[in-house]
């Protein structure tokens, strides 16, 4: 009897034995079905490997909980998963997903992607197939540092820093390449937000960007003679201590490195990128972060509007390009009439918005400069004073910067001179088209008191018709006019200008000259299809 007790006990183990086997089979299948099996190690040829590209700074933090990551073991469809890190930089892995660039070698699709801004998965373009998920694995603000500058006090504004509240910045400002790197993106952003509450927000937007132009930087270190660095909180830690950074009154935008799934369909490859995605937001992920002088964070990166951030590196990318311009300046003997409420001739006048208009101009921009009447070189109407080139270049004994300013000090109406307008218009659109350089804004700037009145030259109608008849959209050349005085015709000027998408300003008095330039730079921004 014990006996068959014993038997009986002994079936209720094999039965007990049977519910534990198929209970463990049970939570095996949810663990192959759903995720985590907490078995170490995960290795040989069967194991699905993930492919992910980094930002080189978070990478070595990526690293680290990838190596936890595989040894946990990891399922998905049945196979273990593992991911293998590499450093790729964010500008060119988007170029590679937005077809851009060859994908090829560390430029080949990923099957996650972390770059240090949401930006780049916007500016790889929705065809890229990337899409953002809600874990930011780090952040790290955008700050200032100010070379030479005592530490402590109050922070400045971004305003005082880079001089948006005026009509140019008073500041060198150092950034590192939008076309490159997240913070010189962020930092365009943070221009554009700064400029929208501004009076003229596109003028005010040129001004910061040609600033920002001349004092590229790819290191805080390295910008010694700058007075303002834009730089990230992180890189300011690792080179000389978090608090070198200044972090101005209004706050900053962040850098919110993103997890990009760059492929993303359902599927056991799909299912495994989630699950290093849960990894790569829990604790010890946030502290690998923050060993590297990053804020740590698990919550959603940040919202940013794709428009936005195209529009705002497009326009980096046409301000970029080298300017070339040929200035046609009017010296008809109306020029030497005195501007109402001043002591100054109009020739007066625009010669000193010429000279201010060229102090904003880099070395590497190409200018020249002819002056027109009727009749000044034989039959012609224009002359050239100096020959178009950079303006860093030397003529003779001086840079080509120097020979405009003293060209211009010496410029003197043309006694009974009349305005050859069209003429001269038009042999300078002509011109600019014969020499185009693609990879430079070509442009014509005339600066006019008046209307043509030179009997001997092109009507109006023949000049729009030679320029509708001549201009090439595939190698824009645009005419900007500036009109100044009673006597200008805007509806005629416009004429002109239209066919080859340009513009016309008309001054009032003097003040109106310096925020002309601005306007007329601020062009840049969409030609050539303003």
């Amino acid at each position: 009897m014990s006996g068959r007790h014993r038997v009986r006990g002994m079936g209720g183990r094999r039965r007990r034995a049977v519910v534990a086997v198929s209970a463990g089979a049970a939570v095996l299948a949810a663990a192959v079905a759903y995720g985590v099996v907490r078995v170490r190690g995960c290795g040989g040829p069967d194991a699905l490997v993930l492919d992910v590209a980094a930002a080189p700074e978070i990478a070595p933090a990526v690293r680290s909980v990838a190596a936890r990551f595989g040894a946990e073991r990891h399922v998905a469809g049945g196979r273990c998963v593992r991911a293998r890190v590499r450093a790729v930089e964010p500008y060119a892995m988007a170029a590679a997903l937005s077809g851009n660039a060859p994908p090829v070698g560390g430029l080949r699709r990923p099957d996650v992607w972390i770059p240090d801004t949401s930006a780049w998965a916007h500016l790889a373009g929705a065809s890229s197939g990337a899409v953002v998920t809600r874990t930011s694995v780090a952040t790290t603000p955008l700050v200032a540092v100010l070379p030479g500058r005592p530490r402590g006090g109050a922070p400045p504004s971004w305003h005082d820093l880079l001089g948006t509240r005026d009509d140019k910045p008073a500041k060198r400002i150092a950034v590192p390449d939008p076309a490159r790197d997240g913070a010189g993106i962020t930092a365009l952003l943070l221009t554009r937000w700064l400029a929208r509450g501004t009076r003229r927000p596109d003028a005010v937007f040129v001004n910061v960007v040609r600033a920002m132009r001349q004092n590229l930087t790819p290191d805080a270190r390295t910008a010694v003679s700058a007075d303002v660095v834009l730089t990230t909180e992180q890189a300011v830690s690792r080179a000389a201590g978090r608090e070198a950074a200044v972090h101005p009154s209004e706050g900053s935008f962040n850098l919110d490195y993103p997890v990009v799934l760059t492929a993303p369909r359902p599927g056991t490859r799909d299912a495994a990128a989630r699950m290093l995605e849960r990894a790569l937001r829990d604790g010890r992920a946030r502290r690998a972060v923050r060993s590297l002088g990053f804020r740590a964070t698990g919550r959603e990166p940040a919202v940013l509007d794709p428009g936005e951030v195209r529009d705002a590196v497009q326009s980096w990318a046409r301000l970029s390009l080298g300017t070339r311009m040929l200035s046609l300046l009017d010296v008809s003997g109306s020029m030497a009439q005195t501007v109402p409420g001043t002591r100054a001739s109009r020739m007066q006048v625009l010669t000193r918005a010429a000279q201010e208009g060229l102090a904003f101009q880099p070395d590497d921009t190409e200018l020249g400069q002819w002056v027109f009447a009727t009749r000044l070189d034989g039959a012609r109407d224009w002359r050239e004073t100096v020959p178009v080139g950079p303006l860093g270049e030397r003529v003779g004994s001086a840079t080509r910067r120097q020979r405009i300013l003293s060209t211009l000090a010496a410029l003197r109406p043309e006694p009974g001179g009349r305005t050859g307008l069209y003429e001269s218009v038009l042999a300078a659109f002509r011109y600019m088209r014969r020499t185009y350089k693609p990879e430079m804004v070509n442009s014509v700037l005339v600066m006019t008191d008046g209307r043509n009145d030179d009997a001997d030259g092109p009507t109006l109608d023949a000049t729009v018709a030679a320029l509708r008849r001549e201009y090439d959209p595939g190698r824009p050349v645009q005419i900007i006019v500036i009109g100044f005085g009673a006597d200008v015709d805007p509806a005629e000027l416009r004429r002109i200008t239209e066919v080859t998408r340009g513009g016309v300003h008309i001054a009032r008095d003097p003040a109106d000259i310096r925020k002309i330039f601005g306007t007329a730079m601020a062009r840049r921004m969409c030609a050539p299809d303003c």
